[in-house]
């Protein structure tokens, strides 16, 4: 099941600032960099040396940077590779030139490919990671089906996999509804906007699974409040085994990317691992 609020305890509403987040990432040690995509720009925070494999990690709904931004600080981490955190398009310092937020799956990822392509290009052509939490974990397979000379390796966080557990539910109907819509805050507006997307980019998936060569991992706390659990089930049988490893998490709810940081570290490095030479 997927909620309104899905992906953060406190929900970022968007900002226009290039410096957005800047206190955090001063405090990592990380610089924040703008990416021009014609007229629109993609914010995005940055740690490591480029010239080492690529992890880019994609926070849910709602959310920004900042909802995974942390992991930028772990020493390991960056003595391994070049860590980007960004902003998906509609939030933190990504702001949309036209709308408030963008629904679609594919108008995201087109937006967001050109950094992919040039942060692939800077490391010379080594692996790119992709990591996501919540939506981003849904992201991260849709980036990497719709651009497989790019992404050489995801990890998927608490985020829906399965086709029928990414259908909107009752109260994403009511919350387009006015004047329910009025009512709620403007990040979970925004939020519900891009749910209504997730259904269709997954279903468009089913048939990349069996054909998916590159190292998965899909993890997600066996209590998760927030996105069906049954996800974990639906990776255990979707998804190819010899290239997927699930990881159930007992006692544990949504919040992974705050409560399992040092499992995501883990995670990566594993990935990071299994790519070395691509």
């Amino acid at each position: 099941m997927i909620l309104l609020g899905s992906c953060t305890s406190s929900p970022q509403q968007g900002a226009a600032s290039v410096g957005y987040g800047q206190g955090l990432a001063s405090r990592l040690g990380a610089t924040l960099q703008s990416f021009p995509v014609g007229q629109f720009r993609l914010h995005y925070a940055e740690a490591g040396q480029e010239g080492k494999p690529t992890v880019v990690f994609i926070h849910g709904t709602p959310g920004s940077w900042r909802a995974l931004g942390r992991l930028l600080g772990h020493s390991q981490l960056r003595s391994e590779a070049r860590l980007i955190a960004v902003d998906r398009p509609g939030w933190g310092g990504s702001t949309l030139l036209d709308k408030e937020a963008e629904g679609s799956f594919a108008a995201q990822i087109k937006l967001m490919a050109p950094l992919l392509q040039r942060l692939k290009a800077d490391s010379g052509d080594q692996a790119l990671i992709l990591v996501g939490h919540s939506l981003g974990a849904s992201y991260a397979p849709y980036i990497a089906c719709q651009y497989p000379d790019l992404v050489d390796g995801i990890l998927m966080a608490a985020g829906a996999i399965d086709p029928e557990l990414g259908k909107p539910r009752w109260y994403n109907y009511a919350a387009r509804v006015w004047p329910i819509s009025s009512l709620i805050d403007a990040g979970l507006r925004k939020a519900n906007i891009e749910i209504w997307g997730v259904h269709s980019a997954l279903m468009e998936l089913e048939s990349w699974w069996n054909t998916a060569s590159i190292p998965m991992i899909y993890m997600q706390g066996e209590e998760d409040e927030l996105v069906d659990p049954g996800n974990l089930d639906y990776a255990e049988t979707m998804l190819p085994s010899e290239h997927t490893r699930v990881v159930r998490i007992p006692d544990q709810g949504h919040f992974v990317h705050r409560q399992q940081e040092q499992l995501i570290v883990e995670l990566t490095l594993e990935l990071l691992e299994l790519t070395k030479g691509s």
